[in-house]
């Protein structure tokens, strides 16, 4: 005798699995700009350019609410300022986040 898979935990798996595909590629399409915007930080590559003033452009709505922050205009490391490190930290502790995650449910 065949076991049948009720068809809503097919369509709930499937659901599940495209919710997290689509993360993942929001993830990886956001991340992507915020290493291509400390990269173009820690080379001095400046909005004169036609790359810096597109990711420049794409990050300044973020970068000026982190400027709010006391301390964030002072240089920490190769031009890098707090607000780029605060910035750069999400890419940094997503995926660490979604190890503990998984690893917790094993």
């Amino acid at each position: 005798m065949i076991d049948h898979v009720p068809s809503t935990r097919r369509s709930a798996t499937g659901r599940s699995q495209l919710a997290m595909e689509l993360l993942l590629t929001a993830y990886s399409i956001v991340s992507a700009v915020i290493i291509l915007r400390t990269l173009l930080v820690v080379l001095a590559i400046s909005d004169r350019v036609w790359l810096g003033s597109f990711i420049y452009g794409l990050t300044r709505p973020v970068t000026k609410v982190l400027d709010g922050i006391p301390g964030a205009d002072r240089a920490v490391i190769h031009g890098l300022t707090l607000a780029d490190l605060t910035f750069l930290a999400p890419v940094l502790l997503f995926p660490l986040g979604l190890f503990a995650i998984g690893a917790r449910r094993r």
